[in-house]
């Protein structure tokens, strides 16, 4: 993997993905989500509740997405940018942000995956806007 520099992300810029990740949730309807470095670090998050380690989830979820790019790398693609895992109750939906930031969410069988894929290109491109100005 490349070095990574450090990565720095203002209070104003951690309260502005604060609001862009809750209405990111409402359109999407989701169980709860995370906006993450892509090494696992938690910047913010929406929906927790207790049945959930919100750290470990971090970690593991950073990990598959960083296992999937090196599947991309093999196949022969630049980076799968986004990708789904269906579960029979769950699902977690992935989307790189920028090269350095992951959102990831978890919705039930009551949300459809596109609904979760337009709001999370959406909530992409908007925090787009807010971490390429810390840099």
């Amino acid at each position: 993997m490349a070095d990574r520099q450090t990565l720095s992300i203002s209070k104003e810029s951690i309260d502005k993905l604060t609001y862009l990740l809750g209405d990111f949730c409402t359109q999407a309807n989701t169980v709860w989500a995370i906006f993450v470095t892509i090494s696992g670090q938690l910047l913010v998050q929406r929906g927790f509740v207790r049945s959930y380690d919100v750290l470990a989830i971090s970690a593991l979820a950073c990990g598959v997405y960083n296992s999937t790019m090196e599947l991309a790398h093999i196949v022969g693609e630049r980076k799968f940018s986004q990708f789904l895992q269906e579960g029979k109750r769950f699902s977690v939906y992935y989307i790189g942000v920028e090269r350095d930031y992951l959102l990831v969410s978890l919705f039930d069988d009551r949300t459809l995956p596109g609904v979760v894929k337009v709001a999370s290109e959406v909530f992409s491109q908007k925090a787009k806007s807010v971490v390429g100005n810390g840099r």
